[in-house]
């Protein structure tokens, strides 16, 4: 009989291991596993005999415990990755001796001797998910842990979109997940807390080379079997082995149609829409058939991250050439960071201004200004039997990246935000004696607190429920809430790591001779994948949010839009034009009562009464830009944008 060392040494030879091998602990997988997010046994050179390869990737393989093999600790998983190349087949039985590692927070083994056994066996039954499993409650051992590396099959929705890593975020039962207020778990003491949504795992189509899709839209139906993959802590994949999709379509709905006596104000997430891209053309195309299609024209439009003025220029022009009815006027304000906001105006609304706030204001944690994308404010007159005023304040605040952490540039951001939402709060308080005012736009805030900074309620005046940073008293009383209009399901505007959530928003105050009549997001950004950016067919993905437009209503009759689109004024001349050039001002029905020229951010620049059906008019010596010529002949008013060339 052989004594222990020389079965040892024969087992090893039989096996062609390295001696080193020899001295490896010999682990079932759960062992390896444990019970915790990581194992006690890292670091260390292990054996673990028999188990079945379930799964093949690139590069790497997965291996479970057979049926007979499995121990009788729920918390414990019985699949491990395998960080080598394997070119069996699946349904092998393998031995491997290697080295215990955590890669992305997933255990594996690495620098492996894989030796199969020559026998094969059926695949274990995968684990089912279900309502209960993930769970929704956060725990500091993921739920998900006890199946790592193991087999699972599951039928889930789309709680969003595919990303640019080809991933989609699913969710096992009916209901939509939102992001919810505080600060992501384990969170602070007496601060709220979310819970991170524990609940969704994110679905990779061809992780071990199922064919590949990545134009998944939420709300898509997907039925896997899969191996379950933690590529970073609490972030968990499931890899497919075999899936089908039903119901992944393309429809996404606009805003309602205004009714008669309406006007319409909306807020836009340009993404990054800059002029010297290769792709402008193709962004401008998807812009402006999102803006007719799904928004349906706003008559002011706040943007949000513009490049310059020339691109929004080019937005509205390609808008005019695709609706020939629909004229637009452009607005932006020189600004410190690349992207910037404006307004896009329809060119029927009269007496308007645009003017930056709070450009040169410090922020007093670093020193530098507090508004790298200042506050924009547009005031304007809506046409109607008793014309009405209006304020619209764009935002674009300072975005969540960086808010987490310990100090540091986590620290600077929090400050950042919280003394911007407090400076936006007191120009509020400011305007609103002005009366009809509406703070629209890229908040980057959600309509609750952070858990670190409540800018929405900072600036809305409405109840916080408290934050690191919180928010003082300052808009007294409360703006109103347009998103209140919405159902609870449709209030998003972006989708952030699989989370539906708001981050565009639209509050209104002190509201005379005017009414709100509600808002709705325009939808075909947030629900739809990064891939159809790129496809000129659809309007769809031409931004990552979603746009929203609020429906306002005077008093007064609205006249029709026919009406508002004057026919018989007109203005002949060249466009670019520089100076010394003449433009011939003409009205058909009624003699000319004025023009005025206006700089792009309103300043009026010259006015001059006149009492004929001509005109005409030499160009001054102006610096290059574009600039506003409105044109009055006492029953209508037209607005002209010109391009002056030094």
């Amino acid at each position: 009989m052989l004594n222990p060392i020389r079965r040892n040494l024969l087992f090893c030879l039989l096996f062609g291991m390295i001696l080193n091998s020899c001295l490896a602990q010999v682990l079932p997988i759960s062992t390896i596993q444990g019970a915790g997010a990581t194992s006690a046994y890292e670091g260390q050179l292990v054996t673990t005999l028999g188990n079945i390869v379930t799964a093949k990737g690139n590069g790497f393989f997965f291996v479970q415990s057979p049926p007979a093999d499995v121990d009788d600790d729920p918390l414990t998983a019985e699949g491990l990755l395998v960080l080598e190349a394997y070119f069996g087949d699946v349904g092998d039985v393998v031995t491997l001796t290697g080295t215990v590692v955590e890669e992305d927070a997933m255990t594996a083994l690495a620098d492996v001797a894989v030796t199969p056994t020559g026998a094969t066996l059926p695949l274990p039954a995968p684990v089912v998910l279900d309502n209960e499993l993930p769970s929704s409650n956060p725990t500091p051992v993921h739920s998900l842990e006890r199946l790592e590396g193991m087999l699972v099959q599951f039928a889930a929705i789309a709680n969003g979109p595919s990303s640019s890593f080809e991933t989609t975020p699913l969710r096992i039962g009916g209901e939509r997940v939102f992001r919810e207020p505080g600060i992501r778990y384990p969170g602070l003491p007496g601060l709220p807390v979310w819970d991170g949504n524990p609940e969704l795992f994110w679905f990779d189509p061809n992780g071990l080379n199922a064919p590949n899709n990545r134009f998944i839209a939420t709300g898509a139906q997907v039925e896997a079997q899969a191996v379950l993959f933690e590529a970073g802590s609490r972030f968990w994949i499931a890899l497919a082995t075999d899936y089908t999709l039903e119901n992944n379509g393309t429809d996404a709905p606009s805003v309602r149609p205004r009714q008669a006596g309406e006007y319409t104000v909306g807020s836009l997430n340009l993404l990054q829409y800059f002029e010297d891209e290769p792709d402008f053309d193709l962004k401008t195309n998807k812009l402006v058939r999102y803006i007719g299609e799904q928004m349906r024209w706003p008559d002011i439009l706040a943007v949000q991250e513009a490049g310059s003025l020339g691109a929004l220029n080019a937005l509205a022009d390609a808008l005019q050439a695709r609706y020939p009815t629909i004229a637009y006027d452009a607005y932006l304000l020189p600004s410190n960071g690349s992207i910037k906001s404006g307004f896009l105006v329809r060119n029927y609304l009269q007496g308007v201004q645009v003017t930056q706030l709070g450009a040169n204001e410090v922020f007093s944690f670093s020193g530098g200004l507090l508004h790298d994308r200042p506050p924009l404010l547009l005031k304007a007159i809506l046409p109607a039997e008793e014309p009405v005023r209006v304020q619209v304040l764009n935002l674009h605040l300072r975005s969540l990246i960086g808010i987490e952490g310990e100090a540091g540039f986590a620290e600077f951001v929090r400050n950042k935000r919280h003394q911007q939402g407090i400076s936006v709060a007191q120009m509020v308080e400011e305007l609103r004696s002005d009366g009809n005012l509406i703070v629209i736009g890229d908040f980057n805030a959600f309509p609750f607190t952070d858990g670190y900074v409540d800018v929405f309620n900072q600036i809305g005046g409405q109840n916080s429920l408290g934050a690191l940073l919180p928010p003082l008293s300052i808009t007294v009383p409360p703006l109103s809430n347009q998103l209140q209009s919405l159902p609870p399901q449709e209030r998003y505007s972006y989708v952030f790591q699989g989370s539906a959530q708001v981050l565009d928003h639209c509050l209104t105050a002190d509201f005379e001779g005017l009414m709100a009549n509600g808002m709705q997001y325009a939808r075909g950004n947030a629900d739809f994948p990064e891939g159809y950016a790129s496809n000129p067919n659809l309007p769809l993905r031409a931004s990552d949010h979603d746009g929203l437009v609020l429906f306002i209503e005077p008093d007064g009759t609205v006249p029709a839009a026919e009406a508002v689109a004057p026919p018989v004024l007109n203005l002949i001349g060249p466009n670019p034009i520089r100076e010394g050039q003449t433009l011939l001002l003409k009205s058909g029905a009624a003699p000319l009562r004025q023009f005025q020229l206006y700089s792009v951010n309103g300043q009026l620049l010259e006015q001059r009464g006149l009492q004929d059906t001509q005109y005409t008019f030499t160009w001054p010596r102006l610096s290059a830009g574009v600039y506003i010529l409105v044109l009055q002949n006492g029953r209508e008013t037209v607005r002209y944008r010109l391009l002056s060339l030094e």
